[in-house]
């Protein structure tokens, strides 16, 4: 058993000595990485490039979860890379207290510092931008996201999960915001049913 044992010691060596130090250093490197980054990578899964070859990011900000079971659907169906924005300070988990930030946040036109890092957004063509709209508008988060990085001639596609206000003004804000992007005609995603036909008519699904 002893001279088992020994005889791995001794290959495990002989691989190190072999592979030079580069190999510690390489592994070093990414425990540092993981670290760094809270023990995971940063929040963004799957590859840039969508079906329709497109360099494709589905970001998305969801508070009570609707939000982000659309966002998954979209990314599904799109490909590309799909990206939660958070806030560093998260919202309250009660509804009433958290209309009440939001409202707040809006009035104030505030900026709330978001949990990073965010992704590269040179890498992309197309964002599909999801929300809820909330006092009318999308979160205040989103409008962090958006203005952290330049996104001019990026096209912009908007979605919205709501519970009875429209995406037109969330839009408009949106085109306000973003005076040097192409942000199209947003989706109001609390059905499912023309989720299809929106992405085929904005490229993104053969």
């Amino acid at each position: 058993m002893k001279r088992i044992v020994l005889l791995i010691v001794i290959v495990l060596l002989a691989a190190i000595v072999i592979k030079g130090p580069d190999s510690l250093i390489g592994l070093a490197k990414m425990s540092r990485s993981a670290s760094d980054n809270g023990g995971s990578l940063p929040n963004v899964t799957g590859k840039a490039t969508g079906v329709t070859g497109k360099k494709v990011l589905v970001a998305y900000f969801s508070w009570g979860g609707n939000t982000r079971e659309v966002a998954k659907l979209i990314h599904s169906k799109t490909g590309g890379d799909l990206f939660e924005i958070k806030k560093e300070t998260p919202y309250p988990k009660e509804y009433k207290p958290t209309t009440d930030v939001g409202k707040q946040e809006r009035e104030q036109d505030a900026r709330p510092k978001l949990k990073g890092p965010l992704p590269d957004m040179k890498q992309y063509d197309v964002i599909v931008l999801g929300y809820p709209i909330w006092w009318y508008i999308e979160p205040m988060p989103v409008k962090t996201f958006v203005e952290a990085q330049d996104l001019s001639g990026k096209t912009i596609l908007p979605f919205a999960t709501s519970g009875g206000s429209g995406i037109e003004g969330s839009v408009a804000d949106l085109r306000k915001t973003l005076p040097k992007s192409q942000v199209k005609d947003g989706l109001l995603a609390n059905m499912t049913s023309g989720i299809d036909r929106w992405l085929k008519e904005n490229g993104l699904t053969k």
